[in-house]
């Protein structure tokens, strides 16, 4: 008998993009060694939260679009783990705080984060065959400064601002350790010029981004549709 696949659990990514002296960069963080996706170099995001559907989330986050509270939980993230909030076009110090104590600070100061300054790229579903799932938001955005990251030590133990190349070039050679989904990301983005091109080729995807990887007879991981196939 057939096993009934796990349900799938949402999650938001946020691939935070800066361009130094016209050289495209993008925010990885490394995770500690414990949990799921321990010891792996990934982009900030996490689980959505039932507080990320909450009026009070929404209160603080505007957005337009019918994924808002994913759009929530990508922010209330990118907060928690790179102590970066997305207003008005830049990225800024967030507050020191964690999950819903995030929204209840960002209203006591009457701060709104910009859900809108995160683009959809993709949507990647976790393999049927997988003992925990996840069903993942991949949204880009795009800031002009060089905020200060401040990352969250009892998750994470390092970050880096790295060109998609440099990036790929440490996941070949063994030093960093990613999943398919954030090397996918990568190679989709070294294939751009600049964040222009990035934030106009991640607005062609939107409506055809879903990615579902299925497993083939050997173990191996392979996409259906790769984010480098959506033009």
């Amino acid at each position: 008998m057939r096993s009934i696949p796990a349900t799938p659990s949402p999650a938001a990514t946020v691939v935070l993009l800066r361009e130094p002296a016209g050289r495209l960069e993008v925010l990885m963080v490394h995770r500690d060694s414990k949990g799921f996706f321990g010891g792996l170099v990934v982009f900030p995001g996490g689980g959505v939260d039932d507080i990320d559907a909450t009026p009070l989330a929404m209160s603080v986050v505007s957005s337009d679009a019918r994924d808002r509270v994913h759009r929530a939980a990508a922010l209330r993230e990118l907060i928690e783990e790179a102590g970066l909030m997305l207003i008005d076009g830049e990225a800024v110090p967030g507050p020191h705080s964690r999950g819903e104590d995030i929204y209840v600070d960002l209203r006591d100061r009457g701060i709104v984060l910009d859900g809108d300054q995160l683009t959809l790229v993709s949507r990647w579903v976790t393999p049927e065959s997988a003992p925990r799932r996840f069903d993942a938001r991949f949204y880009v955005a795009a800031v002009e400064s060089h905020p200060p990251v401040r990352i969250d030590t009892a998750e994470l133990t390092a970050y880096d601002w790295v060109t998609p190349a440099q990036a790929l070039e440490r996941y070949e050679s063994g030093d960093w350790q990613m999943f398919l989904p954030t090397v996918a990301h990568l190679r989709w983005l070294e294939r751009r010029e600049n964040v222009a091109d990035v934030l106009a080729a991640a607005k062609g995807a939107d409506g055809r981004t879903l990615v579902e990887p299925r497993r083939m007879e050997d173990g191996s991981i392979v996409p259906l549709l790769l984010p480098v196939d959506i033009q």
